[in-house]
């Protein structure tokens, strides 16, 4: 999103910019250290053993809530320094054994033995592991973490950015969204403690790529998935991804952050029975601009600014009940002069976006284990944008979403658990476009559904998953009935896994103004896959096949649902923790075979934003010794199909491939301070994403055409994190 300039002058201010963030660290370490005193260092240590005395290997053990922790050797001990303080809790987990707590003073965790126990593995609470990723921050069996997120190379520390390195998903175009195998980015549909959200990134338009809206750091669990997801979700054909907020904070905390590009600070106070958090964040390019990418200074009239607040509550109701309110509100502008590449015209194009999410949920169990859950979602965006498509024009548009769920599940033992909800979304969607003509249409409608799911452990290492979900929507005046079935089979670190199942999501508003009655397009999945982990490797390898009915096809100006299509492929991924010490390697590689037969495409084709070959290696090298993680990624990608107009062929141009260099240094000075630097695609290759061609031909009856690229090849990226109180930095400053 930011550029990087490599001329001497410029890697001058960087240097000196270093500098005054070291000595702000500096100052703010001995600060922290004047306020809490010189901590004390306990060694925690220790053997793990199975129930029948024998040593278990290459076990986790790691303090809660920390990044402290170690794996054990060959023989099951464990030994390392902490500078923890007072009752902590100890995480042992191995994979097939319960995992187990120790909670006790540290000073009384040096030389302790650990048993872990084997035996039936209960029915989890997701049996479908195809199509899954479970990147659970509390969960010590995959090992992803919002710190492990965050400060993987070409993330940036952005959510989606950091998604969109898994097998799976393809490089991002110009907007910055997730494009999962071979389907567009609104296919992709993100959830807040199970309350659908409507607009999940900033804003994007022309010169500007979208981030996401959400820190991983405000999230307990984050499990992406790729296809054979709950009947619980809808209107997504490709993804979806259940963010899961944290359900009580234990301590109070305040923290600040300045970045290259923003400044922020929140915290949160807590009390017995709950705790209330709030953080603001205000960002602004006009420095980052002026420092990395000069050339652009008479280009923006009003650079990038974005002000952010956000909010939450947390209230403890009864024995079992947690009652929870989120809300995001941001304000987003900037205004530049847009150039047209084949003339000398230029107008001022301008953005102003207003964004508002609200959620409130409660949930809770019965005496009988019943639990229970109930929640509702308000959401509205409005833009404004001058100029988008000729000087002086405007475009507003309203968007706007009340979303209602209830629902219940109960486990009967370990074999066999029901769950069965309902919910609605009404939807209000405003356009209006004005330049010598003024156009205006609203959309209005609702989409209601219910759902049920049936988890069975049909034998020791079986486990298998019927669900369905039915669903009316208003715009079409239809029902539906949506089934899915998945089977896994689990031993020794192994599960092998498929999944089949119907999938249904509203076409886009565009198409709807044209055709309002248009029915909703389908997806019909199925899923194949292998997972493995075992002594810190992962080991995964799925195949997957989608095809589309009813897409949005236009033919002599006249929008229907007769479009069709169809990705398939195969997604293969390795994570390595144990190879070579204090290094993790991670590799993806992902194949895609997409063509659709849509809007208005003569015949099927692949679309623009479908790439055959992704590749991505990540290697990060943590040294808790010296505090720091550094890590590099590269992505490879295949060129993008695009129209040629100069070719007899229809979509039969491809792009250069796309290559990127990231880089990124996390360092810890202390318990309360975050360094984190991040440099992308550092080789400044330029990436070509697609190409404009002219309106007309030239005298030779050829179509001039101009790459199509983001407005900066580089991005430099540099914070500082403090947390103000006891608490460690990397819990989150702000939650």
């Amino acid at each position: 999103m930011f550029a990087l300039s490599t001329n001497g002058k410029i890697m001058k201010t960087v240097s000196i910019i270093l500098r005054t963030l070291t000595a702000i660290t500096a100052a703010a370490v001995l600060s922290v250290q004047l306020t809490v005193g010189q901590a004390t260092l306990h060694t925690i240590s220790g053997q793990v053993l199975d129930e029948d005395g024998y040593p278990l290997a290459y076990t986790s053990v790691q303090i809660q809530g920390t990044l402290t922790g170690v794996s054990a050797d060959t023989e099951g001990k464990f030994s390392f320094l902490t500078d923890e303080q007072g009752t902590v809790t100890l995480v042992v987990a191995f994979i097939g054994y319960e995992t187990q707590t120790i909670t006790r003073p540290v000073g009384e965790l040096d030389g302790i033995t650990v048993t872990l126990r084997g035996g039936f593995r209960q029915m989890q609470e997701v049996v479908v592991t195809a199509g899954n990723y479970r990147l659970k921050s509390a969960s010590m069996l995959d090992g992803r973490s919002a710190v492990d997120m965050a400060t993987t190379p070409g993330s940036e520390g952005d959510l989606y950015k950091s998604i969109a390195l898994l097998p799976g998903t393809q490089v991002a175009g110009t907007d910055g969204k997730l494009l999962v195998r071979g389907g567009s980015s609104r296919e992709s549909q993100t959830f807040i403690d199970g309350m659908h959200v409507l607009s999940p990134y900033t804003a994007s338009y022309g010169m500007v790529s979208s981030r996401g809206r959400y820190s991983p750091f405000i999230f307990e669990g984050i499990s992406f998935s790729m296809g054979g997801y709950s009947p619980e979700y809808t209107q997504s054909l490709s993804s979806v991804l259940p963010l899961e907020t944290k359900d009580y904070s234990p301590a109070s905390k305040v923290g600040v952050n300045v970045m290259n590009v923003s400044v922020g600070g929140g915290g949160t106070q807590a009390w017995s029975g709950g705790s209330a958090s709030l953080d603001f964040t205000f960002t602004d390019l006009t420095f980052y601009n002026s420092l990395f990418h000069r050339s652009t200074k008479d280009i923006w009239k009003k650079p990038y600014r974005d002000y952010a607040l956000q909010n939450q509550l947390r209230f403890d109701i009864g024995r079992n009940g947690v009652l929870k309110t989120y809300a995001t509100w941001s304000k987003t502008g900037f205004d530049y002069l847009q150039s047209d590449p084949f003339t000398t015209d230029t107008r001022n194009l301008g953005y102003d976006e207003n964004d508002l999410y609200l959620n409130t949920t409660f949930k809770t169990k019965t005496g009988n284990g019943t639990a229970l859950f109930a929640g509702a979602a308000y959401a509205r965006n409005e833009k404004d944008i001058t100029g988008g498509l000729v000087a002086g024009d405007r475009v507003h548009i309203l968007d706007s979403e009340i979303h209602l769920k209830a629902k219940a599940s109960h486990r009967f033992g370990n074999t066999y658990k029901f769950e069965a909800g309902v919910e609605t979304y009404l939807k209000t969607y405003d356009f209006s476009y004005a330049d010598t003509d003024r156009f205006r249409e609203k959309l209005d409608g609702n989409i209601s559904g219910l759902f049920f799911s049936n988890d069975f452990t049909i034998a020791r290492r079986w486990f298998l998953n019927l669900s369905a979900r039915g669903e009316y929507g208003s715009a079409d005046d239809s029902f539906a009935f949506l089934p899915r079935a998945a089977l896994s089979w689990q031993r020794d670190g192994l599960t092998v896994s498929g999944a089949a199942g119907i999938y249904q999501q509203a076409a886009e508003e565009d198409y709807l103004l044209r055709n309002p009655g248009m029915r909703m397009e389908r997806n019909y999945q199925s899923l194949l896959g292998a997972y493995y982990e075992k002594r810190g490797r992962i080991y995964r390898a799925e195949l997957y096949d989608k095809r589309y009915r009813r897409l949005p096809l236009e033919a002599d100006g006249i929008y229907t649902a007769n479009g069709k299509g169809y990705s398939r492929g195969i997604d293969l991924f390795f994570d390595d923790r144990e190879l070579i010490r204090n290094f993790e390697y991670i590799v993806g590689y992902s194949f895609n075979d997409s063509k659709r037969r849509y809007l208005d495409f003569p015949e099927t084709a692949t679309p623009t934003y479908a790439m055959r070959h992704n590749a991505s290696l990540t290697v990060k090298y943590n040294n808790w010794n010296l505090r720091s993680i550094v890590g590099l990624t590269a992505r490879y990608a295949s060129g993008r199909p695009y129209d040629d107009p100069n070719s007899n062929r229809f979509m039969a141009g491809r792009t250069p491939h796309y290559m990127s260099l990231d880089a990124s240094l996390t360092v810890l000075p202390c318990r309360q301070v975050i360094l984190y630097f991040s440099a992308s695609n550092i080789l400044n290759r330029k990436n070509v994403y697609g190409y404009n061609f002219s309106p007309g031909p030239d005298s030779s009856g050829r179509y001039a055409s101009s790459p199509v690229g983001l407005y900066q090849n580089q991005s430099f990226y540099m914070g500082i994190f403090i947390n103000l109180g006891r608490n460690v930095a990397y819990e989150a400053s702000h939650f």
